[in-house]
């Protein structure tokens, strides 16, 4: 074989293999290839013979998988847990409005939810695509979507909520639903449910909400301020009565300490006066006259009487 001949067969040769590992198709006509990516998991179905059939389906956790396209398909899931978001928003989820629309008290409410959730691998697996035949794409567009509705409505209507309730019961209502969406969708695991935005009501019944939750804050300050004012009363009540306690422990004490004192006066003046005999007067009364003895210059007393004309007495010196 010439060398040009060869050389141009080994070149078409790897041409064309770059062309099947591009296109995911086997070098046999009707084999492709397709990658189950880390976090998730392929089943490999049998469409014909005897082990056609999803509960016949060979479970792949990962790697490239060779399948006839003829005879065969391979389906892959997300095994791990991510969340969704399904909002009005263009900018997250789908370029499409997939608010959650339900009703409440007949009234109809919008809001964004996000769902955290991926597939069971495994035999579940395998029931879950058994049961619905649908992609994880598809499955969350419509399946996830239309049920997460319907809980919300239900879940609303067993807790007898009405619109005004909802600013209030917004975690009572998500567990309901989560808990719903579960029984839904058993194969499915629905970790959690959270709300993005709020609830989105119509304009009247919103200035309605707000009105009523205006006047339950304005009627919880109203009975601060009073429990405020009857603490605030009740303390000067208590320093009225402690001061006035004060003011009479401290009359008792001075009353106490006039009683004790005119007390000993008295005992002392009934001490001096069993004292007092006849003889000590009698001799205070020789010691003020031996006093003014002494002081006596020799001269007596005059009397002097003083009349218009004339004076009578003892002469000037």
């Amino acid at each position: 074989m010439p060398k040009f001949f060869l050389s141009s067969l080994i070149s078409r040769l790897i041409v064309i293999s770059l062309a099947v590992s591009s296109t995911g198709c086997g070098l046999i006509p009707g084999t492709s290839i397709k990658t189950i990516e880390p976090g998730y998991t392929g089943l490999k179905i049998q469409l014909y013979g005897d082990q056609a059939g999803v509960q016949n389906a060979t479970v792949i956790t990962g790697g490239r998988v060779w399948y006839n396209g003829y005879t065969e398909k391979v389906v892959s899931f997300p095994t791990f847990v991510k969340q969704y978001s399904f909002t009005k928003d263009a900018a997250e989820g789908s370029p499409n409005n997939e608010e959650i629309v339900f009703s409440v008290g007949g009234v109809s409410v919008a809001s964004d939810i996000g769902v955290l959730y991926g597939f069971i691998p495994g035999e579940q697996l395998k029931i879950y695509y058994a049961k619905y035949r649908v992609d994880a794409d598809t499955f969350r567009a419509s399946l996830l979507r239309t049920e997460l509705r319907n809980c919300f409505s239900e879940s609303a209507e067993s807790l007898s909520l009405i619109p005004s309730d909802l600013p209030f019961s917004q975690q009572k209502l998500l567990s309901k639903v989560t808990d719903c969406l579960r029984v839904r969708f058993p194969t499915v695991n629905i970790d959690s449910i959270s709300l993005l935005s709020p609830f989105r009501l119509p304009t009247e019944i919103q200035d309605a909400i707000n009105a009523q939750y205006k006047a339950r804050q304005d009627a919880q300050t109203a009975i601060a301020n009073q429990t405020k004012a009857e603490a605030e009363a009740k303390a000067q009540v208590a320093k009225a009565k402690g001061e006035a306690q004060a003011n009479l422990e401290k009359a008792k004490g001075e009353a106490a300490a006039g009683i004790a004192i005119a007390e000993g006066e008295a005992k002392a003046n009934e001490i001096l006066r069993q004292s007092i005999t006849p003889e000590i007067i009698k001799l205070r009364e020789l010691e003020i006259q031996e006093i003014e003895v002494n002081k006596w210059n020799g001269i007596r007393p005059g009397i002097t009487i003083q009349s218009p004309n004339a004076q009578i007495g003892n002469p000037v010196p």
